[in-house]
Formats: structure tokens, C-alpha cells, sequence
């Protein structure tokens, strides 16, 4: 009697610590996703908003960025890359005296997510003639999922002929 139910318990044990080590590995990758894409909607939305505050939180102090247009050089950190970006959020705001200052529509959004690492690349439209190429690199911090790479593209589109 004692060696069935010691069997039974054993037993038990071992498929309750193999689910507990198991079940996170794969649901891993949906979770990172699921947390990719709030981390990017609440980026996108202070974007929109220029809300500089949780713009500029969403970056981590070591991050690098491309910008698409008049600036050519990469930004390497958080003062060089803020100080591009406070000049972008004015150029942005302009006259206008209420957010929403933009209306940032990611398209054919892809979400590679790894470990502790994801890639999110989309397409915008926001440029009469130009595909606009978004990649962000994240890393997953103690503090969330951080921005550690920015690279805004765009591409000339030839025009359509009949």
C-alpha cells in the first residue's frame, strides 16, 4: 500500500515540475509577443501624442537610432538621440495645440520575438511617393521592454503608369 501511493505521489510531483518547467518555455514566445505589441502601441500613442516624458522613456539610455530624413547621422545615446527628437517633436507639433499631433498607422507589422531580444519592422505611409521602412530592435530590461534600436528608411516608389 505504502509503494503504490509513494508511486502515486512520485509520479505527481514529477508531471507537476515538468509543467512548471515546460509550460513557460512555450508559452514564452506568445507572451513576449503580447508584451512587444503594448510596449509598441504605448510608444506609437506618446508618438502620436508627443507626450515627450513616456516617449522618451520607452528608450533605453544606450540606444541608437537612423532618422529617415534630414538628419544623416546615427544617434548614439540618449542625449544625442533626444536632442534630434526635440527638434522632430517641434517641427511635428507646429501650430497645432492639441493631441493628437499624428496618426501613426504601422502596416504589415511583423513582430520577431526572442528570449529577451524582439524585432519589429512595419511600413508607414505617410510620405506621398515614399515606402517608409520602420525597424525596432527591443530588449527585454528589468524595467520593460526597452527601445535599443531605432532605423527609420524610406524608399522612392516609381510611379504607376497605365
Amino acid at each position: 500500500m505504502w509503494l503504490i501511493y509513494s508511486f502515486t505521489m512520485i509520479r505527481r510531483t514529477s508531471i507537476a515540475v515538468a509543467l512548471l518547467i515546460v509550460a513557460p518555455v512555450f508559452a514564452q514566445p506568445q507572451s513576449a509577443e503580447a508584451d512587444v505589441r503594448e510596449t509598441l502601441a504605448r510608444f506609437i500613442r506618446a508618438f502620436d501624442d508627443l507626450d515627450w516624458e513616456q516617449f522618451r522613456l520607452a528608450f533605453d539610455d544606450d540606444a541608437t537610432v537612423f532618422y529617415p530624413r534630414a538628419i544623416p547621422e546615427r544617434a548614439n545615446g540618449r542625449a544625442e538621440f533626444e536632442k534630434s527628437f526635440k527638434t522632430v517633436f517641434q517641427q511635428i507639433r507646429g501650430n497645432k495645440t492639441a493631441a493628437p499631433y499624428m496618426d501613426i498607422q504601422p502596416r504589415e507589422l511583423r513582430i520577431q520575438a526572442f528570449e529577451n531580444v524582439a524585432v519589429v519592422t512595419f511600413h508607414l505611409d505617410d510620405r506621398v511617393g515614399f515606402v517608409n521602412r520602420r525597424t525596432i530592435v527591443l530588449h527585454k530590461t528589468n524595467k520593460g521592454w526597452k527601445i535599443v534600436h531605432l532605423h527609420a528608411s524610406e524608399v522612392a516608389v516609381p510611379p504607376v503608369t497605365p
